[in-house]
Formats: structure tokens, sequence, C-alpha cells
């Protein structure tokens, strides 16, 4: 277990960035570095340079049209921040991941942890993508528990520019882990992050349409959730297939 002077500089630099640049508040900064240095400490820097694409690709898609988004009011956050509950709902279970996997010496379990860790990564990637793409279609979402229209932004809410955003962000998190090393069986790698990310954020919608719609439960505890469900998928998709 170690981590480089290096890398711990880095993701300081890189938080004051992200501060400086309002992407997170200084609460979810912190967070986010520490998170970064965890996943340094017990995992390598292949898993901590797969969720920073993760953090780059929502972070292009809360800004993107930013201000129209505002105007409609569907914008999430405080000029598009977030804070460390949104950090830490988002990214614990990954984390988690990165801390059981050091602790585990069975090739087998290694390969089932870094599934989960890919899948986890991969539903909080479509999830945000979805969120914040689905909501500049042009015509109104569809609940997805009813299939009838409803306003944009709703919670629970699915359109086709959504799906697409959403499928596309865990493909890109797939091929991300595959080129990256984490995992070196290219099906195994896709099948899980595709499966296990679609389950993740279509289970978002759903908690979102059930739960949080009734304010039963917050945006940040269905992120949760729904993470743990999309990594749960991704481990049984890569139990099927190891």
């Amino acid at each position: 277990m170690g981590i480089s002077l290096i890398v711990i500089l880095s993701l300081i630099v890189f938080g004051i960035v992200i501060y400086k640049k309002q992407i997170l508040d200084a609460g979810g900064t912190v967070a986010a570095v520490l998170m970064g240095i965890t996943i340094s400490i017990f995992a390598d820097t292949q898993r901590l340079i797969l969720l920073t694409i993760f953090l780059v690709l929502g972070v292009s898609a809360t800004k993107y049209r930013y201000s129209y988004k505002k105007r409609i009011h569907v914008a999430e956050g405080r000029h598009g921040k977030r804070n460390y509950v949104n950090v830490i709902a988002n990214g614990i279970v990954p984390t988690a991941f990165a801390v059981l996997w050091f602790f585990n010496d069975d090739p087998f379990f290694s390969d089932l942890l870094k599934a989960g860790y890919i899948a986890a990564v991969a539903s909080i990637t479509g999830d945000t993508l979805s969120s914040e793409i689905g909501v500049l279609s042009r015509g109104n979402p569809i609940m997805i528990t009813s299939l009838k229209r409803v306003e944009r932004g709703a919670d629970g809410g699915v359109s086709p520019l959504g799906e697409c955003a959403g499928f596309l962000g865990t493909i890109i998190i797939g091929l991300s882990a595959y080129v990256l090393g984490i995992l070196n069986d290219f099906n195994l790698v896709i099948l899980t992050a595709v499966i296990g990310g679609a389950a993740g954020f279509h289970f978002d919608s759903l908690l979102g349409a059930t739960f949080e719609r009734k304010k039963l439960i917050s945006n940040a505890t269905v992120n949760f959730l729904s993470t743990v469900i999309g990594s749960i998928v991704g481990l049984i998709v890569a139990m099927a297939l190891i």
C-alpha cells in the first residue's frame, strides 16, 4: 500500500482547479480529493483515472447549455456546482470496491471487485449524462413507471436523447477501463460496464419516479442506491463471464 507524492500533489492541484472552475464547492472538492487519495492508496492510478474520466464527462454534460437549463428551471445545483453530499453519494461505492480489492488476494474475487468498480463508475456516468443531456430533448420525457408525458426535469422522466446519452456514457467508461488495462477481457469489461451501468441509471429513474418524487428520499440517496444496484448487476454479469 502506498501513494507517490506526485499523485498527491496532482490530486491537490486538480482539486484547486475544479474548485476555481466552480465545478465543486469547497466541501465537494475536499471529498473528491480524499476519495482520489483513498483510491490511489488502496488500488491504482488506472482506477483513479477512470473516476476522473467520469468527472470530466459529468462536468461537461452539466455545464453544457447550463444557462438554458437554468432558464427552463432544470439546472442542477448553484452555478452547476456540486457539494460533498453529491460527491460522496456518487463516489463512495467505487471507493469501497477499491478498498476491498486491496484486502483480497484471490484472483477470481480480485477481478470481480474490479468489475464492480467499473460497473459503479459506468452507473454514475450513465446517470449523469442521461439526466444532463436528456433535459435538452425537444419533446417532454415520459415517466418510466406510467409512460405518460411529464415536464422536463421531472424525477423519473426518461427520453430517447437521455437514453442514448446514458448508454454512450457506459460505453465510454467500458472502453476506457479496457484501454487502461483494469481488466483485459474486452467482452467482460464492455458488458459489465454497459449492462451494470444501464441497470444503475434506470434504477435511478425508477427510484426518482416512486420515492424521490414523493419526497421520501433525497437525490443523493437515489444516486447512492442506484450505484449499488448497478455495481451488483455488474458483478452478476462478471460472475457469468469470468
